[in-house]
C-alpha cells in the first residue's frame, strides 16, 4: 500500500497547498470587500486549515476506496454470489461456463498401475472448432459432445 501512496505524496502536498492558497485568497478578498473575514477568522488561518482539511479528505478517500475495493472483491469471488451454479433438475447441467477453469489431472499415485500417457493434460472449454457453437469441451484426448452457448451447457450430437 505504501508503494502507491509515497509516489503520489507530491501530488497530495501540491493539491493541499493549492486549496490552501485559494482559501486564503478568497477569505482575504472577502475581508477587503466587507471589512471583516468570514466568521471573523483570519485569512491565513483559513488557508492553513484548508491545507489540513485537504489532506484529511484525501486520506479518507484513499481509505474508502481501499475498503470498498476489498468488499467488492470479496463479493465478486464468493461462490454464494455467483449465479448459475448446479444442475437445473431437468437432467441438463446449466452451469455458467465462464466460471469454469481448465482441470489438470494429477499424475499416478503410489501403488497404482502405470497408465498410458495422455496426449495432453489440458481439459478445458475452448472455442468450438466446428463453428456451430461458442464453446466445446476438450477432455485431453479429443473434443466431446458437450457444448456451451451463452453460458448454457448442452449436448451436441455431432
Amino acid at each position: 500500500m505504501t508503494g502507491l501512496i509515497i509516489p503520489r505524496t507530491g501530488w497530495y502536498i501540491t493539491l493541499g497547498l493549492v486549496f490552501g492558497m485559494l482559501a486564503f485568497m478568497r477569505s482575504n478578498a472577502y475581508r477587503r470587500r466587507t471589512g471583516s473575514s468570514p466568521w471573523h477568522i483570519h485569512p491565513l488561518v483559513w488557508g492553513i486549515v484548508s491545507v489540513f482539511v485537504t489532506f484529511l479528505v484525501t486520506l479518507m478517500s484513499i481509505v474508502f476506496v481501499a475498503i470498498a475495493g476489498t468488499l467488492l472483491s470479496i463479493f465478486a469471488w464468493s461462490p454464494r454470489f455467483q449465479a448459475g451454479r448446479g444442475p437445473s433438475g431437468d437432467g441438463t447441467d446449466h452451469r455458467d461456463v465462464r466460471s469454469l477453469t481448465p482441470v489438470v489431472e494429477p499424475g499416478p499415485t503410489a501403488g497404482s498401475p502405470p497408465q498410458a500417457p495422455a496426449t495432453t493434460a489440458l481439459r478445458a472449454w475452448l472455442a468450438d472448432p466446428t463453428g456451430r457453437n461458442e464453446l466445446r469441451y476438450f477432455d485431453g484426448s479429443g473434443w466431446t459432445e458437450h457444448v456451451a452457448n451463452k453460458g448454457v451447457i448442452s449436448a451436441d450430437p455431432y
